[in-house]
């Protein structure tokens, strides 16, 4: 059965001269793996090849048996994306929060609310001039993909005794394992731990503030965040390199 919804490209594989191995965020279906049969061709169906960013109104037809691809047969791709082309920073933000949708989204699971926050992150960076605004806002994205994956840390009270935090405490660590905080009285008996200052921990904790951030406070959230998920992958993610 042909199926429509909304999409966004997170990834191309050329399969032949002439067609697509295509990964999609679509809004109502969730992550799918396609078939792009002729895509690469001049014309086709799909107004072209289809690239990373590419967005639109598609059709594919899912197979009734798992594991197997979809087949996409059409893809309208009006140019929405292309100004993220024209900023170097603004792209590596934008390919850093694909490579974590891609990793972190199981196939065929729907996240219409975190589709929707990709699709205004992306239009932010596109119009981003000021590398502080691009930070921010991939920290913000990265911190709802955290929260619709079911891994929203802990971050009010000590996840290992429930303390809550106070600003009496002398160092704050952070547990990518556990999760979550860790008290001084606690912090002794964990190995994998990263430290995190009160301030930057008070941002994170109401994260309306990143926006008015400046950048070195950013960055060192930032540090926090990949080193979470390098913890969460078993490897760093491939462009964290750019943030580091």
């Amino acid at each position: 059965m042909q199926t429509k919804d909304l999409a966004i490209c997170l990834r191309t594989v050329n399969f032949s001269e002439t067609s697509q191995v295509v990964t999609l965020l679509t809004r109502e279906h969730g992550k799918i793996a396609a078939m792009a049969k002729g895509s690469r061709r001049a014309k086709s169906s799909f107004d072209g090849p289809i690239e990373i960013f590419s967005f639109g109104q598609v059709m594919f037809t899912l197979k009734e048996t798992g594991g197997q691809l979809a087949i996409l047969t059409d893809f309208q791709q009006p140019p929405r994306f292309r100004g993220l082309h024209a900023n170097l920073r603004a792209m590596n933000a934008a390919l850093f929060a694909t490579e974590l949708t891609e990793a972190f989204l199981e196939d065929h699971d729907p996240h219409s609310a975190l589709f929707d926050k990709f699709i205004k992150f992306l239009e932010t960076l596109q119009e981003a001039k000021d590398e502080s605004v691009m930070l921010a806002w991939l920290i913000l994205y990265q911190l709802r993909l955290l929260e619709e994956i079911g891994l929203e840390p802990l971050l009010d009270t000590c996840v290992n005794c429930s303390a809550p935090f106070s600003s009496g405490w002398k160092k704050v660590y952070f547990s990518s394992h556990s999760n979550g905080l860790l008290c001084p009285s606690c912090e002794t008996a964990f190995v994998e731990k990263h430290a995190i200052s009160a301030p930057h921990l008070a941002i994170l904790q109401n994260p309306a503030k990143l926006p008015k951030t400046d950048r070195k406070k950013l960055h060192e959230i930032e540090q926090l965040l990949i080193y979470h998920f390098t913890e969460l992958l078993g490897k760093p993610p491939r462009m964290a390199k750019y943030f580091t």
